[in-house]
């Protein structure tokens, strides 16, 4: 019979007044009202659809349980008026109407279509039906929405909407679906596509390096070709230009995978010239043609044989004999994937596992279908975030880098699939969340196992960042191990151990352990953090409101710039661009004037001084020669110039203070590269420098104790034994006790404790702690003491005496109290007074700091220089000796002194 093509099937479900149990007893039987009351129904329904034009036929299909609930089909051998057949389903009772043949769907008439094409699917209505609903019932007979994805884009035009499917995959295979509705009807046309698929292919070679260093031996090897079972019937090549005697052995299935095998031998004798075979299966569909040719897919083994000139890594346990430059395999005892272990230069790399959790692959793959176009993210994100979060915490051996690099993938691709479906996270959303971003923060090893860890850790933190700025959240607090997740008001707010002031609302996310994972770079200089990272992002939008920082729980190290940073995500780097560090009083703090991932980072290297080193070591340089100069000096002179106890006891002690400040300049010189210095020399050089400063400082006080007795007890001379019996003890004892005592103190001068390798001089550790306080405490005394002094003979020079009074030359006065400070302060150390300072200065407080060591560094590296200037050219009786010594009489210039100063003295008496 012929059939109107368009005829139209209406598949209808209606509520009508009876109950289920008039038509079936308990035991689900008909009862004696069956028939009547469906042929009631019956009439009542045809009596109503049979209004329609070319109606056909009506017939019950099945009855459901609620009040009563009938199935039936209506068949329309012409056009429906839908408007008629919509007045007909609002005058049921709970009706819904499924009609089949108002819409017509077309798909590629060359089936099956190939991997890789790009078929068209099409619906077109008589008239506007309203939006179209597509979806794909795959072999499965799973049903799944179809939406814009990678692999899928939607269109529409005037009364037809299309499916453009684009370099298509195997998910695409399956019945195509589209559906219009207008309540109380949906309007349906079904088509299926069959697509020729191609298996993913895992290719192995037993052995996998063929040795063949004995050139005699010939070599049997065989290859294996696997892939999942499947339906489709694949015709399987092999083909090699290397292995003459190729050929294909067996097939064989296993579980769920089926084995292809070949095999081939190796003549040893015949060397390859790259010593590099090449095998390739090739898996062939016959059902499509693409571009004419076969729809097939291959992969090419590469077999590197090793002979008797090749380098090679040796067997360990399961790992073979591996050429070097290549890299062995072994497949996964659990999970997808392999193991890899590199072989260079005859030695074994680290064995990375590639291995993917099933679990995750799983979920891997169905957010990759999403991703094509196949299911919306509303209605899978729980799902999907529940179950990753169930397995990275379950899990233990999820903490590998595969694994940890899948879980990442995941989130990145399930925000990428939400942006493109406009769809935002909720809160409900986030605990799963929190949980599973913190779960893969447990073992921070398991990032670096390769040289992607830098860039895994990057892409970790922006897909973090990208789903809170994808998210709607009012109000959330989560914690798990290693993330916190809080909205902060415009106040303080407290996550982990960084305390966050902003002027607005934002959502901060708070990492540890991310510090160890990320680069510790800042504009090439490697950097310390071991502090938590904080991400913060409005709750309305990006913004530039301030926001102000603190983190708790870093220890600053002195003189070593802290770096306020952002990371960069155009550069994929940290940057302190907007970002201003609180400064040495305040070393926590950042104020930032902009939203992103902030953490604060410690330069692993102090301020750099610019030339300080070549200073210091030029200035003492000219103080060494200047120092031997003086001791030469002194003894050429000493007879003529030492004529009195005064003037002994101040040459003794300028002496003393020449040849200990000589021998410290010369150790503090042998420590000039500590790193290459031995540590015994080390140890014993900074013995000798702490005995010698001490003893210059003591010498110091010797003659500071000098001048104050001839100051203050002027009619009482200094017995040259008591002198020399206290300078003894003060200049030679008094250093040996101290370095004694400090030396026992600290372990017996252990490394670390007593001194430091890597500067041969004493230890810093915090506050008052370590071994430096053992040369700082004796000094400073010293020194306080001699400034002292030296405002003592000030004093003296501007209080005259009373016959003097009204003598005195005001311009006299301070030319002597000049005089007296440049002359005394080199030879009692005052200049030691900028020590305080550099040690109480922090390098990082700019410039007062650098100021304050360059006048440290130059004044006391040149300490021997000065004394030489004062304490001997500076004095006129040393002068005098030195040029009767080189000239044999005095000088004309003075004869003239003497006899002036001599006319004085008479006068005077």
């Amino acid at each position: 019979m012929c059939q109107s093509d368009k005829s139209v099937s209406i598949n209808g479900s209606s509520t009508m007044n009876w109950n289920y149990n008039d038509l079936f007893d308990s035991d689900n039987q008909k009862t004696d009202n069956y028939e009547d009351i469906t042929g009631v129904i019956t009439d009542w329904l045809k009596g109503n659809f049979s209004e329609l034009p070319w109606f056909d036929s009506l017939v019950i299909t099945g009855f459901r349980s609620g009040s009563l609930i009938v199935n039936y089909t209506v068949q329309v051998l012409g056009r429906i008026n839908l408007t008629q057949l919509e007045n007909i389903a609002t005058g049921f009772k709970e009706t819904q109407l499924v009609t089949k043949g108002l819409v017509t769907i077309s798909v590629p008439q060359e089936q099956p279509v190939a991997i890789g094409s790009s078929p068209t699917i099409t619906c077109k209505s008589q008239e506007d039906l309203g939006s179209v609903k597509w979806v794909l019932t795959d072999t499965q007979n799973k049903k799944t929405a179809i939406t814009n994805g990678a692999e899928a884009k939607l269109s529409n035009d005037t009364f037809t909407d299309t499916v453009h499917l684009n370099r298509i995959s195997g998910s695409w295979k399956g019945l195509f679906t589209c559906e219009y509705t207008k309540a109380p009807i949906t309007h349906i046309a079904t088509e299926m596509l069959d697509i020729a698929l191609l298996p993913d292919i895992r290719a192995s070679s037993t052995p996998q390096f063929p040795d063949c260093t004995d050139t005699t031996k010939r070599i049997q090897i065989r290859f294996q070709c696997t892939i999942k079972v499947s339906t489709e019937n694949y015709t399987v090549s092999w083909n090699s230009s290397d292995f003459k005697d190729l050929r294909s052995t067996s097939s064989e299935t296993k579980g769920d995978s089926i084995h292809y095998n070949a095999e081939a031998t190796v003549i040893c004798k015949d060397i390859l010239i790259n010593e590099l075979a090449n095998v390739t299966c090739v898996f062939t569909n016959n059902r499509a043609k693409v571009n004419g040719s076969m729809n097939k897919k291959e992969v090419a083994l590469k077999i590197p044989i090793i002979y008797s000139h090749s380098i090679v890594c040796d067997a360990d346990n399961l790992w073979p004999k591996t050429k070097s430059s290549y890299t062995a395999v072994l497949v996964c005892d659990s999970g997808v994937g392999e193991n890899r272990r590199n072989c260079t230069d005859g030695q074994w790399g680290t064995a990375i596992s590639y291995c993917v959790n099933l679990g995750l692959y799983d979920i891997h793959k169905d957010v990759e279908e999403i991703g094509k176009g196949l299911g919306f993210i509303r209605e899978n994100a729980d799902r999907l975030i529940s179950s990753l979060k169930t397995i990275t915490t379950t899990d233990t051996t999820v903490n590998s880098f595969a694994n940890i690099n899948i879980s990442v993938d995941i989130l990145k691709q399930m925000n990428q699939v939400s942006i493109n479906q406009s769809h935002k996270w909720n809160e409900a959303f986030m605990p799963n969340f929190v949980s599973t971003i913190s779960n893969v923060l447990n073992d921070t090893q398991a990032w670096n196992q390769t040289q992607n860890a830098n860039s895994l850790s990057a892409d970790y933190l922006q897909t973090v960042e990208k789903m809170i700025k994808n998210s709607n959240l009012s109000s959330v607090n989560h914690t798990s191990v290693n993330v916190h997740l809080v909205t902060c008001n415009p106040n303080n707010c407290t996550s982990f151990n960084v305390s966050v002031n902003t002027e607005q609302n934002v959502v901060v996310v708070a990492f540890k352990n991310l510090a160890d994972i990320l680069p510790k770079t800042l504009k090439n200089e490697t950097c310390d953090s071991g502090t938590t990272i904080l991400s913060v992002t409005a709750v309305n939008g990006t913004t530039s409101d301030p926001l102000k920082m603190t983190f708790f729980g870093i220890l600053r190290r002195r003189n070593h710039e802290m770096y306020c940073v952002y990371w960069d995500e155009n550069e994929n780097e940290w940057s302190s661009e907007g970002c201003t560090w609180g400064g040495a009083f305040n070393p926590m703090f950042c104020n930032c004037t902009h939203n992103s991932a902030f953490t604060i980072l410690m330069s692993k290297h102090p301020v750099n001084l610019p030339y300080m080193e070549e200073l210091t070591y030029a200035c003492l340089g000219v103080s060494i020669v200047s120092l031997v100069l003086c001791i030469l000096i002194e003894f050429l002179v000493w007879d003529t110039v030492v004529k009195s106890n005064i003037a002994n006891f101040r040459h003794i002690a300028l002496v003393n203070i020449s040849v200990w400040l000589l021998l410290a300049y010369c150790a503090f010189l042998g420590t000039a590269e500590p790193k290459k210095t031995n540590s015994s020399w080390c140890l014993i050089l900074t013995v000798v420098k702490h005995y010698c400063f001490l003893a210059v400082f003591f010498w110091t006080l010797c003659l500071s104790f000098l001048l104050l007795h001839q100051l203050i007890f002027i009619f009482e001379q200094l017995r040259k034994k008591v002198y020399l019996a206290f300078s003894i003890t003060l200049g030679y004892v008094c250093p040996l006790v101290c370095v004694a005592v400090t030396f026992i103190h600290f372990d017996n001068g252990a490394v670390g404790k007593y001194y430091s390798n890597e500067a041969c001089w004493l230890t810093y550790e915090s506050g008052l702690n370590g071994s430096i306080f053992a040369f700082i405490f004796p000094v400073g005394t010293i020194v306080i003491i001699n400034m002292f002094t030296l405002c003592v003979v000030i004093m003296k020079i501007v209080t005259p005496a009373v016959s003097e009074a009204k003598a005195r030359d005001e311009k006299a006065v301070v030319k002597g109290i000049i005089k007296t400070i440049v002359f005394l302060s080199p030879i009692l150390g005052i200049t030691w007074i900028f020590g305080f300072l550099v040690f109480w200065l922090d390098l990082t407080q700019k410039p007062y700091a650098q100021i304050v060591n360059y006048a440290f560094t130059i004044l006391n590296s040149l300490q021997g220089f000065f004394i030489l200037l004062t304490n001997c050219f500076g004095e006129k009786r040393v002068r005098e000796a030195l040029s009767k010594r080189f000239r044999g009489k005095p000088s004309v210039h003075s004869k003239s002194n003497y006899s002036t100063k001599m006319t004085s003295v008479i006068k005077k008496k």
